[in-house]
């Protein structure tokens, strides 16, 4: 297994100083006509079919409808010919738990990132919109159906990782990607796949620590068992199996990171948005309970990640994190919740304190 840390894909000059200029020194590029690799196309359009049907995506139906245009950039930008890939690194070390606490992912500890990089992503396309004013240029962030980890491979800024995460040489997994698609073609820098290197053939860290077996083969994920799904994108009962082994995790998860070799020399981000602690790394239990209602949600999280699971799914997740926790000291607030106008939080509320898990 090599990773090659310093290696970076070759990239117009005009794109790397525009990206630099933003802070962003992971950049590649990829042709966005995929008529050359069409078998391989082929390939994952049906194995993403068939984990589809298999019910992998869980309740996140528009995975289903987005099936026809993940590997159709023209979709997004009719005339498409280029597609710009670029990492931020939001790394950030995690420390000890103060007690009656629940568990942050680190991308969501600072400021959302679809705020942080989308914004640099939106200047750099209006700076090429005004550099060749007979293109177009648009940026996205997490936020099209597009193949993104496959198109970045293509570009070079990483591999997929047995945690389907991908994962560059210098930035391991913790970083998120975002691209501008461009009418105006430049050269690819897809002769770089692969070199960021491979998991360790042997390495099985990452699918043995995961808790629900999520990760069920090399890289192959059952979404609707990973805790990052349970607590952020699903939003109703959570499987009663499954509540014991989300631990501490309120919002997110990273098990999987923590273990993986190729993430041993990180470093820290030193992206202020990131560092800047909206929620941090521990949630108070007692606080996210007593929040009253959505506005009170919204004046405590704007501007963070956590608002993507809303007042219901946090608080419902608090009630599990503190059964699993067995703070009886927060039974008042689980008792409150448990007459709730809200079903879902009235079961877990009720779960928590029929089987006196609290």
């Amino acid at each position: 297994m090599i990773v090659r840390e310093e290696w970076k894909p070759a990239v117009d000059p005009y794109l790397r100083s525009l990206s630099n200029e933003e802070g962003l020194t992971l950049i590649g590029i990829c042709d966005a006509d995929s008529s050359a690799v069409a078998d391989t196309i082929d390939m994952a359009r049906r194995e993403y079919r068939q984990w589809i049907e298999r019910g992998y995506h869980g309740s996140m139906d528009y995975m289903a409808t987005h099936e026809l245009a993940k590997w159709n950039p023209g979709k997004m930008l009719p005339g498409v010919r280029s597609i710009l890939f670029v990492g931020l690194n939001y790394y950030r070390r995690a420390g000890d738990s103060p007690g009656a606490a629940g568990r942050v992912a680190r991308y969501a500890w600072g400021r959302d990132y679809h705020k942080e990089l989308g914004g640099r992503l939106r200047r750099i396309a209006r700076r090429l919109g005004e550099s060749f004013p007979d293109d177009r240029f648009r940026s996205f962030t997490d936020a099209t159906p597009l193949a993104e980890r496959w198109y970045a491979e293509r570009a070079g800024i990483g591999f997929t990782g047995r945690n389907t995460l991908l994962i560059n040489g210098s930035l391991g997994s913790w970083f998120v990607i975002g691209e501008v698609l461009s009418t105006r073609r430049f050269a690819p820098s897809e002769e770089a796949a692969g070199r960021h290197g491979a998991c360790p053939s042997s390495c099985r860290r990452c699918i043995d620590v995961c808790p629900t077996g999520a990760l069920y083969e090399d890289r192959r994920i059952d979404a609707s068992r990973c805790i990052s799904y349970l607590t952020i994108e699903h939003d109703g009962i959570i499987p009663e199996e499954l509540r014991p082994r989300m631990g501490d995790w309120v919002f997110g998860c990273d098990l999987c990171q923590e273990v993986c070799p190729l993430n041993i020399r990180v470093r820290p981000t030193e992206v202020a948005g990131f560092v800047r602690p909206i929620a941090g790394e521990y949630l108070d239990l007692a606080e996210i309970l007593a929040i009253p209602d959505d506005a009170a949600f919204t004046k405590r999280f704007a501007g963070s990640p956590l608002m993507r699971a809303r007042r219901r799914r946090l608080l419902r997740n608090a009630i599990i994190v503190a059964a699993n926790q067995r703070r009886a000291s927060l039974r008042p607030h689980i008792e409150q919740l448990s007459a709730d106008s809200d079903e879902v939080l009235v079961h877990h509320a009720r779960w928590a304190l029929d089987h006196e898990l609290v």
